[in-house]
């Protein structure tokens, strides 16, 4: 079956890579099927609070559509992996969600840290769909 048209326009980046390094961090949870809501419930407010953090440059959720249960998040951070698992990982809102989601996660939560290289990037306009913009008023580098 041939793949649909998306009819979105790609735009990429005019100048160069950034020039301080950025951190985009991989999380993969899995949770049983019937506790997604549970799940969703438990991370909705903490998903805002990253949002919100001036350092936070993207932040975006995905299910899985052929592992029910299956979610990763992508964060993109404008601060380095040591600053993340120091100052950001010991922020008090991610106890409370700890005592709400690692008791439904069915397997061991997976981080992954990369530094986001730049080379390559693009994005379309229809992936921005369905999202909202992070207003800042100061992305702190």
């Amino acid at each position: 079956m041939p793949t649909p048209a998306l009819n979105a326009s790609v735009v990429s980046p005019k100048g160069p890579p950034p020039s301080k390094k950025q951190l985009t961090v991989f999380v993969t949870i899995h949770v049983s099927p019937s506790d997604i809501d549970k799940f969703k419930e438990a991370h909705r407010p903490v998903w805002k609070k990253c949002s919100e953090e001036p350092e936070c440059l993207l932040f975006d959720v995905f299910q899985d559509s052929e592992v029910e249960g299956r979610f990763r998040f992508m964060e993109v951070w404008s601060k380095s992996r040591e600053w993340f698992e120091k100052e950001q990982m010991t922020k008090p809102y991610y106890e409370t969600l700890w005592e709400k989601s690692k008791p439904l996660w069915t397997k061991d939560i997976q981080i992954e840290y990369f530094e986001r290289e730049g080379e390559g990037f693009s994005w379309s306009d229809e992936y921005l769909v369905g999202g909202k913009r992070m207003e800042k008023d100061e992305v702190v580098a």
